[in-house]
């Protein structure tokens, strides 16, 4: 690759090897997929495709997989090129939305390629950073789609975290394109990792010693006979202090919400990093960012300002947002020395710390405990070691040795990293574009065929197909070898093996002696013995030799083996979702929206077009719209029904009898399409909570933040807050799907007015 055009800095850093094979690639046109280690600095190419196009007055689109780091992108870019040149649009939130230079996420995006809500045509490059989404389970199809349908004219620039099979998506990316799809992979960190583990009585070690030691106490607990193996517990304190405050800034990962608040506050009782004016500095933050949003008094901001003050504090989805731009601030600015964060915060954000530790090396995934992926590992400690401040980054994880197994964390390395497989999803949304798009079964096959999943699958069912072949060619190889008499009555092996059977049948017939009922059963085994012993007493019996024999046993487990493998390969086999398979889904998913009134004769319905033009929950909102409950129900009402609608509850959140507001009618209309679902498709998409239509009622009608978590119970403050921002969303779907009915998008404009205020308002 030729980097003689390329330059040799950007905004003031000089760029690696990588970041300038990437920008050549993308300056001769070719669209670009970056895969590189948490840090390394990705995020400076898509800063240099920004600056590249606009000199050519077309647009820029940059897309993210959380509105957090669209919401930081937006301020970077805002900062940087002008506030009248980018516009930021989140669903709930939108800003300047016909700005050259656009933040989004990943998921409005697609929405704009299947609804046309906004020309494109303008539009030069797309950014999808954290693409490695892809493989994520509930949502990773939108990057798919987003690709699939993504225009000829746009060129494309995606960047991800290190991955196993980034040649493989680079490939599959170049079936959907015109133009020259490239791959660049970079392994090298610009600042290495050290990585050590952290228990009791081991104190700071690496694994050979930490297992060595391990052994060596289990041997000792057993030979002194207290009949229980019993280490005591590591604690996150013994190792920050340990570690010393020549290891800060420190990010400290805990897999639980109630963990991280815990060890933050545990630490803050006798450790206080800050001086007089750091101090001065963080009240001032807080002041600017917490004071006049109703949130002076309440209790867990006074917590998390408090231990802010000793440099200390914690990060997790169920804070405040304006608590946590405040803590993502001070981080930024290091006047938090250790920060304990669920993992969320490792999502593309970039703060880079000199340290980081975990709390455990396993996380609960809603299913069960289990262990952190090579890759989740990577995505989080790649934030130690900042790039032209450390010469290294340090990692460390506790260990509880009294669930620990020797070996279990040998595959930490970045070259054991796991590859992305395709999570491909047929939504009802999707299947309705479909429909409206593409009029033939071969269009709609074709796009189809087109996704990661298939692609992946063909190959996949390919490589299963040859080994089939393969084993099936051995298994025929060594059954031609087999002797001639092998399985005769001339084999000795099958004599022997008479002659078992023999022995075994007359011990039988001796037990029956005595015995009432035996009469049948005893005529079963004289049969048996009478036709044993025609093979027993063969007189042309082969004498094969020792050396024969050998062999022949051998051969035997061979081709046993070697039909076991077919069996197991026809099993895989059946279970790979290959392109007809997609497709009888797409059938059916079809025959069921049919049958809804959503398609008919292969068109789409009114119920139907309005329905492909919303993106949650489309089933449940369009009968909503069509039945009249969006029109009858009050303001406040629809407030407290948008909450509702796609909320997926927290495992301690019970139903709540309907009070202040009732909205049974949407739930035993949801309750009805759910069960339709489960009978129809075997599957479980309608999702409808009240837990927190009380909250947003009263929220909607005027009452402060303090006077709802009076009554929230245990209720996270920022869940609430991100359910109401939910609810916005929502209701700016269902306004922009109601294009002729201005007495409805005028009552669902109020209603988004009411809840977007105070806490719950984004300040950019």
């Amino acid at each position: 690759m030729q980097l003689k055009n390329v330059p040799e800095t950007f905004r003031g850093y000089v760029l690696d090897g990588f970041q300038r094979e990437a920008i050549a690639h993308l300056l001769q046109g070719a669209s670009v997929f970056v895969a590189a280690p948490t840090g390394s600095g990705k995020t400076l190419i898509a800063d240099y495709v920004v600056e590249m196009t606009r000199p050519t007055k077309k647009g820029v689109i940059y897309t993210a997989p959380i509105k957090a780091l669209s919401n930081q992108k937006f301020k970077q870019f805002r900062d940087t090129f002008g506030e009248e040149n980018v516009g930021l649009v989140t669903g709930d939130v939108v800003r300047n939305d016909t700005a050259p230079v656009l933040l989004m996420t990943t998921e409005i995006f697609r929405n704009i390629l299947f609804d046309h809500s906004r020309s494109l045509e303008d539009i030069a490059y797309v950014i999808f950073d954290e693409i490695h989404y892809i493989a994520d389970e509930d949502r990773g199809f939108v990057w798919e789609e987003s690709l699939i349908f993504l225009p000829e004219h746009i060129r494309f620039l995606g960047l991800s975290a290190t991955i196993a099979n980034g040649h493989e998506l680079s490939s599959w990316m170049a079936t959907l394109r015109s133009e020259p799809v490239t791959v660049v992979e970079y392994r090298e960190r610009p600042v290495p990792l050290s990585h050590s583990y952290f228990a009791p009585g081991v104190g700071l070690t690496n694994l050979a010693r930490l297992d060595s030691y391990y052994l060596s106490e289990v041997a000792r607990m057993e030979a002194a006979g207290t009949g229980r193996v019993d280490f005591p517990l590591a604690k996150h304190v013994d190792l920050i202090d340990t570690l010393g405050e020549q290891h800060l800034p420190l990010l400290f990962f805990v897999f639980s919400r109630r963990g991280c608040e815990a060890h933050a506050l545990d630490l803050a009782k006798d450790h206080d990093y800050l001086n007089e004016q750091e101090t001065w500095l963080v009240r001032e933050a807080a002041q600017r960012h917490l004071w006049g949003r109703e949130l002076e008094t309440l209790g867990s901001v006074i917590q998390l300002t408090e231990i802010l003050e000793r440099g200390i504090a914690y990060h997790h989805a169920g804070l405040l947002p304006a608590c946590k731009e405040l803590v993502e601030e001070l981080f930024e600015r290091r006047l938090v020395r250790v920060l304990y964060a669920t993992e969320t915060f490792a999502v593309g954000v970039n703060f880079p710390v000199r340290t980081v530790c975990f709390d455990s090396y396993t996380k609960y995934d809603g299913r069960g405990f289990r262990q952190l992926t090579v890759g989740e590992y990577f995505q989080m400690a790649g934030r130690a070691g900042r790039r032209g401040i450390d010469e290294e980054g340090f990692v460390y994880t506790m260990v509880d040795l009294n669930f620990y197994q020797p070996g279990e964390l040998e595959d930490r390395v970045e070259d054991n990293v796991e590859p992305l497989w395709s999570q491909f999803d047929l939504t009802y949304n999707s299947v309705l574009n479909l429909t409206a798009r593409y009029k033939t079964p071969e269009q709609i096959r074709d796009v189809l065929e087109r996704n990661l999943l298939v692609y992946q699958n063909q190959r996949h069912y390919q490589r299963l197909q040859d080994e089939l072949l393969n084993v099936s060619d051995q298994v025929l190889s060594l059954t031609a070898e087999r002797c001639p008499h092998h399985d005769q009555d001339t084999c000795i092996e099958a004599v022997k093996k008479a002659r078992r059977q023999v022995d075994k049948l007359h011990k039988e017939l001796v037990n029956m002696r005595g015995k009432g009922r035996t009469h049948q059963r005893r005529r079963q085994v004289l049969r048996k013995l009478h036709k044993l012993g025609e093979t027993t007493q063969n007189a042309s019996i082969y004498r094969c030799s020792k050396a024969e024999r050998d062999q022949c046993r051998y051969r035997e487990r061979q081709i046993r083996r070697g039909e076991r493998r077919l069996r197991e390969l026809k099993g895989k086999m059946r279970l790979v979702l290959t392109q007809e398979r997609l497709y009888e889904s797409f059938l059916a998913k079809q025959r069921f929206l049919e049958r809804l009134g959503y398609i008919e004769a292969g068109e789409l319905t009114g119920r139907g077009q309005i329905a492909a033009g919303l993106y949650v929950q489309e089933l449940l909102v369009t009968e909503l719209l069509f039945d009249g409950t969006f029109h009858e129900l009050s303001e406040d009402a629809i407030n407290a029904l948008s909450v509702c609608i796609d909320y997926e509850p927290r495992k301690d959140e019970v139903v709540r009898a309907w009070r202040l507001v009732d909205l049974s009618h949407a739930q035993k209309l949801a309750a009805e399409l759910a069960l339709m679902e489960k009978e129809l498709l075997d599957e479980q998409r309608v999702r409808f909570h009240n837990s927190l239509h009380e909250l947003a009622y009263r929220w909607s009608k005027g009452d402060t933040f303090l006077e709802l978590m009076g009554e929230a119970e245990a209720m996270a403050e920022g869940d609430i807050v991100s359910a109401f921002r939910r609810g916005i969303d929502l209701l700016r779907q269902v306004r922009r799907v109601c294009v002729e009915d201005e007495q409805l998008r005028a009552k669902l404009s109020r209603c988004m007015k009411k809840m977007d205020r105070g806490v719950v308002e984004i300040r950019l």
